[in-house]
């Protein structure tokens, strides 16, 4: 009886129809089945994914599993002594689809939780891995200059990293001082170059040795040997041979220990932009939240058949399950019981419909009294305001008299008063 309570039967109707007690009862636990699932897989929600006290947990999946049997017991209990109609049981299947999901999805999470475990921790080491090379290739260890189009590459996808250190600088001063060093060695091998030119050509011309059309092959110190030693002692002075090579010492000595510091700054960049990286990273352990969770289930099924099966024909036991309180109502028609609790209404409503024509007549007998009461007060209103004025007058009319007669008196020469 108690369960029978539970979906709104009426034991004293039920009574006449003895034989439908095991039928709702029945249907009683049915409901009791669907709101004891939904409160199982909101308990096993809250457990993986809120970081919530037991007694959280118990509370919200009892609350939830409430939330379901109260649904489900008043779509049974209003449905005593009719057949619903198809746009209810169109709904609460809609709706039955929309909770199976909500039911199923946690329970599904939690049989397949090692694969899903497994099939995260290889996302996450993908996307880590992804996510690194990105990150090096924007910001290379040594430091280089990227192209301009992948500077603004990295730039729209966030991958570009700054840090205290300034590799660039210590680039374009090594780069720099290299060019003067290469520059001015250029220069001075050129001037040495023609420097022993001049001293070849010089001993060949004055010894008479013949060297092509450069010399006149005559032994002695004659007119071109002069020229030739005159230029040699020019080019030493313009050269500036000696000031020079201490100059490009001086630059070797810079660009040497501008390439060292470039070493340790580059050492300092490396260290900074691989702890920068780290932080970057997403890390391959911690707390598995839902989303993951449901990706990797989703990324299962992709890979096995046997778990997209296994997967959809769950969900659709649990769809079914959670619509069995209204498929057991519409499939079993009408009952005995359902037929009387007909019977009831409709004496009830015959009830009703003499209470109110009852109602009604009193209601009117009512307002003619009222009517009847309100008339013999307007005549008896009537009837003293006319006695009112009728006295009124009476008294207008013997104070003219009373005037009359005292103006008559005066006129006979007595002021006093007039006789009656």
């Amino acid at each position: 009886m108690w369960l029978r309570s539970l979906i709104g039967v009426d034991e004293s109707v039920l009574s006449m129809a003895p034989l439908d007690r095991g039928r709702y009862t029945a249907m009683a636990l049915i409901v009791i089945n669907a709101g004891a699932l939904a409160a199982v897989s909101m308990f096993v929600m809250m457990q993986k994914f809120a970081d919530a006290p037991l007694p959280v947990d118990l509370l919200a999946a009892g609350f939830w599993g409430w939330i379901i049997f109260s649904v489900d017991r008043w779509l049974i209990a209003s449905a005593h002594g009719t057949q619903s109609s198809r746009g209810v049981f169109l709904t609460r299947v809609l709706l039955a689809v929309v909770l199976g999901f909500v039911v199923a999805e946690p329970l599904l999470i939690k049989m397949f939780e090692p694969a899903i475990h497994r099939q995260v921790a290889e996302d996450r080491r993908m996307e880590r891995a992804t996510k690194l090379s990105a990150l090096t290739a924007c910001n290379p260890v040594p430091y280089r200059e990227l192209p301009a189009k992948d500077v603004k590459s990295c730039q729209e996808r966030k991958l570009l990293i700054t840090v205290s250190t300034d590799p660039a600088a210590a680039t374009t001063t090594v780069t720099s001082l290299g060019a003067q060093v290469s520059t001015l060695s250029t220069a001075i091998d050129k001037d040495m170059a023609a420097l022993q030119r001049l001293e070849r050509l010089g001993h060949a011309e004055c010894g008479g040795e013949r060297v092509g059309d450069e010399t006149t092959g005559v032994v002695g110190e004659g007119p071109n040997c002069r020229q030739i030693r005159s230029e040699r002692a020019a080019l030493l002075r313009t050269s500036k041979l000696p000031e020079r090579r201490a100059q490009l010492a001086e630059l070797q000595t810079k660009s040497k220990n501008a390439v060292e510091a470039q070493g340790t700054v580059n050492a300092g960049y490396s260290t900074e932009i691989a702890r920068e990286i780290d932080k970057q990273l997403p890390r391959p352990e911690g707390k598995i939240g839902i989303l993951e969770e449901d990706d990797a289930l989703l990324a299962l099924q992709g890979e096995s058949l046997m778990v997209f099966l296994f997967v959809w024909l769950l969900r659709i036991a649990l769809i079914t399950l959670d619509c069995m309180p209204i498929l057991t109502k519409r499939l079993s028609g009408l009952s005995t019981y359902d037929r009387q609790v007909a019977d009831h209404a409709a004496a009830d409503m015959e009830t009703h419909e003499v209470f109110l024509k009852h109602a009604k007549t009193q209601n009117v007998q009512a307002r003619l009294d009222a009517l009847r009461l309100l008339d013999e007060h307007e005549r008896d209103r009537r009837l003293r305001r006319e006695h009112h004025e009728a006295e009124d007058r009476n008294n207008q009319e013997e104070q003219r008299k009373q005037q009359i007669r005292e103006l008559a008196a005066r006129l006979k020469g007595n002021p006093g008063p007039a006789p009656e």
